[in-house]
C-alpha cells in the first residue's frame, strides 16, 4: 500500500468520540453531559442540585466545569431539554467561564433561562436560540434532532443526536402519557423511525427505575384533585412543585368550576405562573387570581391558596407558613392542605415536620405518598416506561443516567430483562469518559475529569471542600469558647460560650482554670497556646462537650 493511500485511509476514518457526563449519574441533580468529537463538543443541560443538611450554609451544588473551562474553545452549543433547576439552574453562575456559548432550547426553558440570567444581569451576554421537536442542527459532525417527551413541565425534549458512529438517544427527564393535559403526547414514532436506522447509544432517565408499573396520567390526577375539591368546605391550601404547569393548569379549571379565588403565595410559583400565562401554557381567567389584601371579601369556600414549598424547604412560603412564620395566611382550623407531590429523596423529616405543624394548628392533610388517592403523578417513567422505551429504541449500547447508583443499578436489570447484554451496559461516575474507536467499539476509560462538585454559598461560588463543611458541623454540635484577657488588668478573664448553655458555676470554675494558667506562663503567645491546648480536655470534663476554644 502506497503512503499517500496510507495517509488518506488515516485522514477519512472518525477520530473517537468521547461523552462525559460532569454531572447526573450517580446522583439526582447537577445534570450536565459533554459530547466531544474531532474537535467540537456539544453540552447537555447545565444543572444544578440542593445540598442536603450535611452542607450547612450551601446554597447550592453545580457540577465541576473545569474540563470544559479547559476547552472551552471546543463548545459549540449549550442545548438544554428541559426547564427544571437540575438541568438549567447552573446557567447562570457558570455560563460565563464555558466562553458565552450559544443556549438551544424550547420556548418556555429559554424563558425560565433568560428570567434567571436576568437576575444577575446577563440576559444580554447570552444568545438564546429556540428551537423544537422539528428544529435541526448542526455542529461539525455533529447532527441533533429534537423528539417530545412528556414530563412535568412543558416543552420537554429528548435529543437524538447523529454521529459518524450512528445515532445517540438521550431522552431527558421523561414519562409516557398517552393522555397529557396539553394533548401532546411523547413522539414515539420518531423514536421508531431512529430504531429503523439503528439507534448506537441510549441515555435514558433512572429516576424512576424501583417503581413498577406504567405512569399515571396527568389527566388522572386532574380528575382526582376535582374530586377532592367537591368535598372540601373550608380553605384549601394546595402545594406541589412550583413548575408543574399541568397541575397548576388543572387547579384553575377546577377553582373555576367550583367558584373559588386563586391567591399564590412563593416566589416560584408567583413567576412560573407568570412566565407560563405569558407564552400561552395557561389561561388565567379575568378576576380568578386575586392580591392577599382581597382575601377577606371572600368566605372560606370560595378561596384556594397556592403556595409553593412542598418539599418543606426552609425559606419557603409552605415552610414558614407551618411555623406561623408568614404573614400573608395564618391556618386555622377547618383549613384543608393537600400536598400534591412526592418527597424528593432527604426531604422526607422537613416535610413531616411541615405537616406535624399544619396538624397542630387545625389543619387537615391529604398527602399523596400516605393516602394514595391519585394526586401526584411523577414526571419520571417507572419500570414498564424504561423498559418500552428500550424495546422501541433497539440499542446496541445503554447507559443509564439521572440518579444515584442504586437507581442505576435498577435500570441495568430491567435493561437486561428485555434483552440488552450487560457487557453492552455502562455505569457511569461523575467524570467517566465513554470513548467510542473508530471501530465502534465502546469502553470506559480509567481517568476521570471531576474531582468534586462547585458550591454556591450567598453568590459565591467556590469548589466543594469537604473538610470545611466537616468544620461547620463541628462548630453547629459543640459550639464555640470565646477566652478573653488583659494583660494590663490582673486576674481580668472572661469567659463567653456561643451555642451553648452553659452554668454560671462552670464558666466560673472555667475562668479559674484559665487565671492559673495565666499566672503561670508570662507571654502572651505562651499563654494563649496553653489555654487553647489544655482548656479543650477541662471544658470536655465538664460539659461532653469540645467547642472550638478563641483566644482574644
Amino acid at each position: 500500500m502506497s503512503k499517500d493511500k496510507s495517509r488518506k485511509e488515516a485522514v477519512s476514518r472518525p477520530a473517537a468520540l468521547r461523552i462525559i457526563p460532569l454531572g447526573g449519574v450517580e446522583e439526582v441533580g447537577k445534570n450536565c453531559t459533554v459530547f466531544e468529537f474531532q474537535g467540537d463538543s456539544i453540552v447537555v443541560d447545565l444543572g444544578l442540585d440542593f445540598p442536603d443538611p450535611d452542607f450547612p450554609g450551601a446554597r447550592y451544588l453545580l457540577p465541576d466545569i473545569s474540563y470544559l473551562k479547559n476547552n472551552k474553545q471546543k463548545i459549540r452549543a449549550l442545548i438544554l431539554t428541559h426547564g427544571h433547576l437540575d438541568h438549567i439552574g447552573a446557567i447562570s453562575y457558570l455560563i460565563r467561564d464555558l466562553g458565552n456559548p450559544p443556549i438551544f432550547g424550547s420556548k418556555l426553558t429559554l424563558a425560565l433561562v433568560e428570567d434567571r440570567l436576568r437576575e444577575k444581569n446577563l440576559d444580554k451576554e447570552v444568545s438564546l436560540k429556540e428551537v423544537d421537536s422539528n428544529s435541526v442542527l448542526y455542529f461539525g459532525k455533529f447532527k441533533i434532532n429534537f423528539f417530545r417527551v412528556n414530563h412535568n413541565i412543558p416543552d420537554s425534549l429528548g435529543l437524538a443526536i447523529s454521529t459518524p458512529f450512528g445515532t445517540i438517544i438521550h431522552t431527558g427527564d421523561f414519562k409516557f402519557d398517552e393522555n397529557p393535559v396539553d394533548q401532546l403526547p411523547a413522539e414515539k414514532d420518531k423514536l421508531k423511525g431512529y430504531a429503523r436506522n439503528g439507534v448506537f447509544l441510549l441515555f435514558s432517565d433512572s429516576t424512576n427505575a424501583d417503581v413498577p408499573g406504567k405512569a399515571i396520567s396527568e389527566k388522572t390526577v386532574g380528575q382526582m384533585i376535582d374530586s377532592i375539591f367537591s368535598k372540601i368546605k373550608g380553605r384549601i391550601i394546595f402545594t406541589s412543585f412550583s413548575t408543574l404547569i399541568s397541575r397548576t393548569y388543572q387547579v384553575i379549571e377546577s377553582c373555576q368550576k367550583y367558584q373559588r379565588k386563586i391567591v399564590v403565595f412563593g416566589l416560584s410559583s408567583k413567576k412560573i405562573i407568570k412566565i407560563a400565562s405569558e407564552l400561552g401554557y395557561l389561561k388565567t381567567p379575568p378576576g380568578l387570581f386575586i392580591k392577599p389584601e382581597e382575601i377577606k371579601n371572600f368566605r372560606d369556600q370560595e378561596l384556594l391558596f397556592l403556595v409553593s414549598g412542598s418539599q418543606g424547604t426552609e425559606g419557603s412560603a409552605m415552610s414558614r407558613i407551618a411555623k406561623k412564620e408568614f404573614h400573608g395566611l395564618k391556618i386555622k382550623p377547618g383549613d384543608t392542605v393537600v400536598f400534591s407531590s412526592s418527597a424528593i429523596p432527604g426531604n422526607e423529616i422537613a416535610i413531616y415536620g411541615m405537616m406535624n405543624n399544619l396538624i397542630d394548628q387545625g389543619a387537615e392533610i391529604i398527602y399523596e405518598p400516605i393516602l394514595g388517592l391519585g394526586i401526584h403523578s411523577s414526571g419520571h417513567a417507572p419500570a414498564e416506561d424504561l423498559k418500552e422505551i428500550i424495546n422501541i429504541t433497539k440499542p446496541q449500547f445503554f447507559v443509564p443516567i439521572h440518579g444515584g447508583h442504586y437507581l442505576q443499578a435498577y435500570h441495568i436489570k430491567l435493561a437486561e430483562e428485555v434483552g440488552l447484554r450487560r457487557e453492552n451496559i455502562f455505569m457511569l461516575y461523575n467524570g467517566s469518559i465513554l470513548e467510542i474507536d473508530k471501530d465502534r467499539r465502546a469502553r470506559v476509560l480509567p481517568q476521570r475529569v471531576v474531582k468534586t462538585a462547585l458550591i454556591v454559598e450567598g453568590e459565591t461560588v467556590r469548589p466543594f471542600s469537604g473538610e470545611i463543611f466537616k468544620e461547620r458541623k463541628k462548630l453547629a454540635e459543640d459550639g464555640i469558647c470565646v477566652v478573653r484577657f488583659e494583660e494590663k488588668v490582673k486576674n481580668f478573664v472572661r469567659i463567653k460560650f456561643y451555642g451553648l448553655q452553659i452554668e454560671k458555676n462552670t464558666i466560673k470554675e472555667i475562668e479559674k482554670r484559665v487565671i492559673k494558667l495565666i499566672i503561670k506562663y508570662k507571654s502572651r503567645r505562651d499563654r494563649e497556646e496553653m489555654v487553647e491546648m489544655s482548656l479543650g480536655d477541662f471544658v470536655f470534663s465538664k460539659i461532653g462537650k469540645r467547642p472550638r476554644i478563641v483566644v482574644i
